[in-house]
């Protein structure tokens, strides 16, 4: 099981960049009073052939170089774990969208911990991908837009600005 979910995202956010996603869409909904906890990644990426998207959660097969694509089957392991599901749509030309449902309060589900550090890792290290984030918790809401910028450039003023706003915005709906 990886430690923390932001982890997770992190890897599906990954595969659509390296399936050539110009636009990724984060999404997460905490609701305590409903014991859901559901996240959603969306891309406009090459998208699945349908024996590509049958074998998704397959440990031992992968688009990849590696031998084993263990991102979607591990989330989809710990959400079952967790007395929730991994749903998967996809076609080819359209893109992808991942969505993972959790008990909010399994004692087994990882924690959400480490958004801010991943949307950074995701905004800098893939620089030319249009990123939206939002994260709702208990019907307090947080969204980041990011620009991706052609030329792959950041600035250090931009940098912070946008680690202070994801800190502020997550601090602010209790999701730090």
């Amino acid at each position: 099981m990886i430690e923390d979910l932001s982890l997770h995202i992190l890897d599906i956010a990954e595969n659509a960049a390296a399936a050539g996603a110009t636009r990724v869409r984060v999404t997460i909904n905490e609701n305590e009073r409903r014991d859901a906890l559901t996240i959603r990644v969306a891309d406009n990426g090459r998208g699945m052939s349908a024996e590509e998207k049958a074998r998704a959660l397959d440990p031992f097969f992968t688009t990849g170089r590696k031998r084993t694509g263990l991102g979607l089957p591990l989330l989809a392991q710990t959400a079952g774990l967790c007395g929730g599901a991994v749903a998967i749509a996809s076609a080819p030309g359209e893109g992808t969208r991942i969505v993972a449902r959790f008990r909010l309060s399994h004692v087994d589900r990882p924690p959400l911990t480490k958004m801010a550090a991943t949307m950074m890792t995701l905004f800098f290290g893939h620089p030319g991908i249009d990123f939206a984030y939002r994260h709702t918790r208990n019907g307090s809401r947080f969204s980041l837009r990011r620009r991706g910028r052609r030329d792959g450039s950041a600035d250090p003023a931009e940098i912070a600005a946008l680690g202070a706003a994801l800190r502020t915005g997550l601090t602010r709906i209790g999701a730090s």
